[in-house]
């Protein structure tokens, strides 16, 4: 007998004593290697995809410290400490000399403030109490504003009135607490002598009339200054109190009068720490692909019978041998040993020295470990004492080898850089040639092999074509002759680099790329093992219902057989008889 529910078909236990129950199931185990085959192959794209994970996750450490100290301003830090922070502090960025700076405050600016001199008992206090309406005039940087106050105005109400207008030209009133009242206070929210205000003859508020006898008054004025002493009769003026212009690269604080000296040094161990940082996460990404391509000739490796994995039957890792895997590690070594951009190796012309004093990395004392057998091979290596000696020597120039971004240098003195187009203009070194006929006109200019733009009435030639496109040069020397040099856009190692680490991490980078057709193949092949999983359960309710009438047929017989050999004992007990 057999008994079905839901479906699926159950034995009884009945025929010839087999448990097809147990048959099936072997013969299902069989039935779906196949389906495990794909599964273990799925599970091996899975770790694939894993690993370009990991990867990634490398890459966009290195991205991050990479753009951490992408910029002149990021890399070479300079600080600026103050012998008078009372007096003045500063801020300073790459471009600000060394140095110590001598600056005298005279006056700071300030805004005008004007002082009711009558105190008001309580912020409900009526400023207006005639019954009609009256008018609050004032007059700022010299534009009028007329308030009107009705009758039952508090002075608090008034404040608000002023603060609120839509069309408040930039002042601020207040009450300040003077312990046996209120104050009430106006004034200008800029700085300097132009920023002038006044309550107007006009106000005819009763409890706050516009006579200026009724106020003090603290008129606006510039902030006064000197840098090194100069000048030394007068004073610079500035109208505000952060001066940014003052000396090249530093912001100033002015916070008090007197004089203080501002010491401006560069801050070497903070260049060092960038290095190693950048270092530490160059051998990151280097170090996670050296394991996931690393071949173990001593490896024990499974018979492929027995593998539950396709790693476990190889001497190599999980991306031995990936194309893309190879691809990214060229691209980084390249970064790290090529030349920076623009930059060119140093050598004598004459009596001048040009070129860079550094422009590898190998010149600061970073260089890649090519000892086969080393833990270290392939890895970066840092001459800590190579660079200490390159920091103490020019700081400068090892911060533009790192992060110069579109630096100009001229190779000549008959021309010089005026402006390029970030994004546009590539970092290189362009050839430059140009004619100065008898009329002091430039004619037949070419920059970078490309014919120029020829502006006579600025003198100044620009590129509209090749790498050099937006490069626009400004002509100094206008004598009659023909002329050629160089001019060089340089583009330090972190600023190439972090645009080959967004292109890897980007959606159409080789990673994203591999990851996405790693996704494909996983999807196809879950696509096939769902078509083996219902393959198999088709197959098993088959085979249950072929075994179930096997199992029926069985019984029948097995019921023959029992009746046949009762009726035989019978026979046989009735012929005895």
């Amino acid at each position: 007998m057999v008994d079905l529910a839901s479906g699926g078909v159950y034995f009884s236990g009945l025929g010839n004593g087999t448990d097809f129950s147990k048959v099936i199931d072997q013969l299902k185990s069989i039935e779906q290697i196949p389906q495990k085959r794909l599964t273990l192959w799925k599970a091996d794209w899975q770790r694939r995809q894993d690993a370009f994970g990991e990867l990634r996750t490398e890459i966009a450490s290195l991205k991050d410290i990479v753009d951490s100290m992408s910029t002149m301003n990021k890399f070479l830090v300079k600080t600026g400490s103050s012998s008078a922070e009372t007096v003045a502090s500063a801020t300073t960025d790459s471009s600000v000399l060394e140095g110590n700076y001598k600056i005298e405050v005279g006056q700071l600016a300030s805004s005008s403030i004007w002082t009711y001199n009558t105190a008001f008992a309580d912020k409900k206090t009526k400023v207006n109490d005639s019954g009609s309406d009256q008018q609050f005039v004032y007059t700022y940087m010299g534009k009028t504003r007329s308030i009107t106050v009705p009758s039952g105005t508090t002075i608090d109400a008034l404040k608000n009135m002023i603060n609120n207008d839509p069309q408040n030209p930039g002042v601020k009133a207040m009450l300040v607490q003077n312990g046996t009242g209120y104050t009430f206070q106006f004034r200008g929210m800029d700085l300097g002598a132009n920023a002038t205000l006044s309550v107007d003859s006009g106000t005819t508020v009763t409890g706050l009339p516009g006579t200026a006898a009724a106020w003090t008054v603290q008129a606006s004025q510039n902030a006064k200054y000197r840098v090194n002493g100069w000048p030394a009769a007068t004073w610079l003026e500035s109208t505000s109190n952060t001066l940014t212009g003052a000396v090249e690269g530093m912001t100033l604080t002015l916070k008090d009068v007197g004089t203080t000296q501002i010491s401006v040094a560069t801050d070497t161990e903070k260049i060092k720490e960038n290095v190693k940082s950048f270092v530490d996460a160059m051998n990151a990404v280097r170090s996670k692909i050296k394991e996931l391509t690393a071949v173990n000739s001593s490896k024990e490796v499974d018979n492929p019978d027995d593998a539950a994995s396709l790693y476990s039957m190889q001497k190599g890792s999980i991306l031995t041998g990936n194309y893309g895997v190879q691809l990214l590690s060229t691209q980084l070594k390249m970064a790290t040993a090529d030349r920076a951009a623009g930059f060119e190796y140093q050598y004598k012309d004459g009596n001048l020295l040009r070129g860079d004093e550094f422009s590898s990395l190998a010149h600061i004392g970073i260089l890649t470990n090519a000892e086969t057998n080393s833990l270290n091979a392939g890895l970066l290596e840092l001459d800590e004492a190579k660079l200490d000696e390159v920091l103490k020597n020019n700081p400068t120039a090892v911060a533009e080898l790192f992060a110069a971004d579109g630096l100009p240098e001229s190779d000549s003195s008959d021309f010089s850089y005026y402006s390029h187009v970030k994004g546009v203009t590539k970092a290189g070194i362009y050839d430059v040639t140009y004619d100065v006929d008898a009329s002091g006109n430039i004619v037949n200019a070419f920059i970078g092999g490309k014919r120029a733009n020829i502006d006579n009435a600025n003198k100044q030639i620009t590129a509209m074509e090749g790498d050099a496109r937006g490069l626009a040069l400004q002509v100094d020397n206008l004598s009659q002759g023909s002329y050629s040099s160089r001019m060089r856009i340089k583009e330090g190692k972190l600023s190439g680099l972090g645009d080959q680490l967004e292109d890897m991490l980007g959606s159409d980078g080789a990673l994203k790329i591999l990851e996405d057709n790693y996704q494909d193949i996983m999807d196809d092949i879950q696509k096939k093992i769902d078509k083996e999983v219902d393959r198999v359960t088709q197959w098993e309710r088959r085979e249950r219902l072929r075994y179930s009438r096997l199992e029926a047929t069985l019984a029948r017989y097995d019921a023959l057989g029992k009746s046949v050999e009762s009726q035989i004992k019978s026979l046989s007990s009735s012929t005895s008889s």
